[in-house]
């Protein structure tokens, strides 16, 4: 099942994040993944059966970007607690990388840097 973030709200140093479903009785996967066709980040979530997907489409990017580094709550039920490690790692590993498409990695590159 796809979730997607339909609005965030910085309030402190907290981003909250709300989205086009429910994300109650869910926890971590610990994994984020992207789909490049798409332009879009995707966190894992599982529901005790199955992984849902949290994607954070481009639109959303910038907003990470310029809020870096807080805490990120999804719907009051979740904090995404290794979030920007996980962000981390996929910007580390798309930058010069073919693999992922020359669009995705342009995109990426010029919104979101390390």
């Amino acid at each position: 099942m796809d979730i997607y973030v339909t609005e965030i709200k910085i309030e402190n140093d907290e981003m909250k994040l709300f989205t086009d479903k429910t994300t109650a009785g869910m926890t971590l996967a610990n994994r984020m993944i992207v789909d490049s066709d798409n332009f879009s980040f995707i966190y894992l979530l599982d529901d005790g059966e199955m992984f849902k997907r949290l994607h954070f489409v481009q639109e959303t990017w910038s907003m990470l970007e310029d809020h870096k580094g807080k805490q990120m709550i999804v719907n009051d039920d979740i904090v995404l607690t290794d979030f920007w490690d996980e962000l981390n790692d996929l910007l580390e590993n798309i930058e010069g990388n073919n693999n992922y498409g020359q669009a995705f990695e342009e995109a990426v590159v010029s919104v979101l840097r390390q």
